[in-house]
């Protein structure tokens, strides 16, 4: 396999263990974790710093920089790029032209959460390989994660469905949890005199901090909430 490859769909651990076999069948190696790929003189990877929101153009740059030379002692030479959702607009076009033309022993793979996530530029220029069919988190879990459908549902139907959110990366539970907030409002709007809307909104803002701002365990976290709502 040469050129660009866009991972995509799936969880953080799906998209990152794709990459550890992709390269170990191009290499014949054996490695189990991304974090065994580390420190490897033919292996770059870029990824979002701990205390920063986005990836910037210095990173990508060094990436690319990076594939100037020649593999050292693999047959191939990896950019690995995760969090690639976050990357800034500037960063993903400074991209464009390394993976158009990557060197020929040059390979690299790029994780995004959704496919949605990138600029038409960077997907057009890559092999596209997906972790979930043609659908997206968004698109899986529509109909399981409205109001209407959770009030309907019995404790133990709460309990499944918190069970298959929390695989999910946690920026993927966080844009669930803003969605109830929204439909929440919009159904504290046309129920003024329904008090639980307010009750139930303000819970799932609590929630939504505590994930944000600590290590608390996610599943607990949502199932706590789910059977909490009114």
């Amino acid at each position: 396999m040469n050129g660009s490859v866009l991972i995509f769909g799936g969880n953080k651990d799906q998209r990152e263990q794709k990459i550890v076999e992709i390269i170990n069948q191009e290499e014949a190696k054996t490695f189990e974790k991304i974090k065994d790929l580390e420190n490897k003189s033919d292996i770059f990877i870029v990824r979002l710093k701990e205390d920063e929101k986005s990836i910037g153009i210095s990173q990508t740059r060094e990436g690319t920089s990076f594939l100037n030379e020649k593999p050292f002692s693999y047959k191939k030479k990896f950019l690995i790029i995760l969090n690639s959702e976050k990357l800034t607009t500037q960063a993903q076009n400074s991209l464009l032209k390394t993976l158009e033309e990557p060197p020929t022993y040059a390979l690299i793979l790029i994780s995004s959460k959704t496919q949605n996530s990138l600029l038409e530029t960077i997907l057009s220029r890559c092999r596209l390989i997906s972790m979930r069919g043609d659908k997206n988190f968004d698109e899986e879990m529509e109909d399981l994660i409205s109001f209407k459908k959770i009030n309907k549902m019995t404790p133990g139907e709460r309990l499944d469905l918190c069970a298959e959110i929390s695989k999910e990366e946690k920026d993927a539970v966080l844009e669930v949890l803003e969605r109830w907030v929204e439909e929440g409002r919009e159904e504290m709007l046309k129920n003024p005199g329904d008090v639980s809307y307010m009750k139930n909104i303000k819970r799932i803002l609590e929630i939504k901090n505590d994930l944000e701002n600590s290590n608390v365990n996610v599943r607990l976290s949502l199932e706590a909430l789910l059977l909490s709502l009114l």
